[in-house]
C-alpha cells in the first residue's frame, strides 16, 4: 500500500425529515493521503433507494484515480441504504463503511419495520449483506479511539493499515471527515 493512498469518502448533507424537501446531497471528497483533491456530489432521495447507484456513478467518474471507497455508515439521507457488494462489484474498488459506534441491530431493524413496511426486506438485506462489523483502535492526534467498519474487497488487516495512513486529526478518515464537514453547510 502506498504512503498516500487515493480515497474517495462519502457522507450526506444535512437535511430535515419533516419538510417538503425530498432530496439531499451525497457528497464525495477525493483525497490523496490526507490532501483534498476534488469534491463531487449528486442528489439522493431522503429515505429513498438511489444512494447505491449515485455513489457508483460518482466513483466511476473518478475511477482512474481512486483506489479505495469509504463511506460514513451505510445509510444516507435517512434510510437510503447503500449495497456494499454492488458498489464493490460495479466499481472494482474496495469499499469500507466506517461508523463511530457499534450499531444496535435490533433497534435499526425495528425502525425499518415501522417506517418501511413495504420495502423492509430490501432495506434489511443491505444491512445484512454489509457483513461483519469489525472494531479497531485508531491512533490519532487526539489519542486512541475506537472505530467500527464493514468492508468488501479488502482484508481487515489492510483496512487497519489504510486507516492508520488516512486518519490523522479524527478517527474518521480525512476524505470522509471532509465530506461530513462540507455536508453541514448545505
Amino acid at each position: 500500500m502506498k504512503d498516500n493512498p487515493i480515497t474517495i469518502g462519502f457522507d450526506d448533507a444535512t437535511f430535515k425529515l419533516k419538510t417538503d424537501v425530498k432530496k439531499t446531497q451525497l457528497i464525495g471528497v477525493v483525497c490523496q493521503g490526507t490532501r483534498m483533491v476534488r469534491v463531487v456530489r449528486d442528489d439522493i432521495k431522503i429515505d429513498g433507494d438511489d444512494a447505491t447507484e449515485k455513489l457508483i456513478k460518482l466513483v466511476r467518474d473518478n475511477e482512474k484515480h481512486v483506489q479505495y471507497v469509504l463511506t460514513h455508515t451505510i445509510t444516507f439521507g435517512g434510510f437510503n441504504l447503500v449495497n456494499l457488494t454492488d458498489i464493490y462489484t460495479e466499481t472494482g474498488k474496495p469499499i469500507i463503511a466506517i461508523t463511530e459506534r457499534e450499531v444496535n441491530f435490533d433497534s435499526v431493524k425495528n425502525a425499518l419495520k415501522s417506517k418501511f413496511p413495504n420495502t423492509y426486506d430490501n432495506k434489511l438485506r443491505y444491512i445484512i449483506d454489509a457483513g461483519n462489523l469489525y472494531k479497531t483502535d485508531i491512533n490519532t492526534a487526539g489519542g486512541i479511539s475506537k472505530l467500527f467498519f464493514h468492508c468488501k474487497g479488502i482484508s481487515v488487516k489492510k483496512v487497519e493499515s489504510l486507516l492508520e495512513k488516512i486518519c490523522i486529526d479524527s478517527k474518521l478518515p480525512e476524505s470522509v471527515r471532509m465530506a461530513h464537514l462540507i455536508g453541514k453547510i448545505f
